[in-house]
């Protein structure tokens, strides 16, 4: 294959942000728009999209592997790159979660058990990095099939 020329060229600007959400393909329009345009970031943030999102940070008991994967990959990218603010977004009908035994959680109810993980992982975060930023996010879709974006309380 020959090389490809695109518009794009690299930024030499440093990023402050770290992102994490779902590889879910019916969101990731959203979630860019959301980051890009939304928050203002102007695509200068590191991101990490992986099946759960921010789950990795959490259940370290039940995903050993996963979670210390997850940390692993969080703590390079916030030391290699001196983040200040972290963004966890996850989201509605997550596949990723349909899969997570029940009794992980003090709820049935899907959103309420991402929403729990998201304020698990903040809880986490805290005790490692006091200095982090971090706001929670959880993404639907109303009636006409629009993404929506709810931040999530503490």
């Amino acid at each position: 294959m020959a090389s490809i020329q695109l518009s794009s060229s690299l930024k030499h600007t440093d990023a402050e942000v770290l992102a994490i959400h779902c590889s879910d393909h019916r969101f990731q329009a959203g979630f860019y728009e959301f980051l890009n345009l939304t928050l203002d970031l102007d695509e200068n943030y590191d991101l990490l999209v992986l099946p759960g999102g921010a789950q990795c940070l959490t259940l370290v008991e039940y995903l050993p592997k996963f979670s210390w994967a997850g940390w692993k990959w969080f703590r390079f990218l916030v030391e290699a790159h001196d983040l200040r603010r972290l963004i966890l977004i996850q989201h509605q009908d997550c596949g990723w979660y349909k899969e997570l035994p029940f009794h992980l959680h003090s709820s049935s109810e899907p959103r309420q058990r991402q929403e729990e993980d998201l304020r698990r992982a903040r809880v986490a975060l805290a005790r490692e990095r006091p200095d982090l930023s971090v706001e929670l996010y959880y993404a639907g879709w109303d009636a006409n099939e629009h993404i929506t974006i709810d931040a999530v309380s503490a």
